[in-house]
């Protein structure tokens, strides 16, 4: 009987641990809600995802995306910009920011996180007096 009872909370805690897991699915379709809210609240009239949506942890409860579109206003000239969503999962909420100050790309990025705070000392020598 004791055995029948192990194994019993055994499975239990198998399947309880499984529920909590998502499914592809249910991570695809929290994608494509980010990408379409984020889109919508966009001020760009051709906002694009610039990557993926980053899911941070389920205790911050959102999703951030980087979107990238053409400013629609005349004084700008359709100039390129870029905004940052975040999306709240538990209310699917979005709020929308401008984004033009983050680095995108490669190039934009020192090869090294060292190469910046090199950088930084450099900078902060040429201001100290002798």
């Amino acid at each position: 009987m004791r055995r029948l009872t192990f194994c019993l909370c055994v499975l239990g805690l198998f399947f309880t641990s499984q529920a909590y897991a998502s499914s592809e699915e249910a991570w695809d379709e929290h994608d494509r809600a980010v990408i379409e809210q984020c889109q919508n609240a966009s001020q760009f009239p051709d906002a694009a995802p610039a990557g993926d949506p980053v899911p941070f942890h389920d205790e911050a409860g959102m999703t951030a995306l980087l979107l990238q579109g053409h400013y629609p206003q005349d004084h700008m000239d359709g100039k390129a910009g870029q905004e940052l969503c975040l999306f709240l999962r538990a209310s699917q909420e979005v709020y929308i920011a401008d984004a033009d100050k983050l680095a995108v790309g490669s190039d934009a990025l020192p090869s090294t996180p060292t190469d910046a705070l090199n950088a930084g000392e450099a900078d902060d020598s040429d201001t100290r007096s002798p």
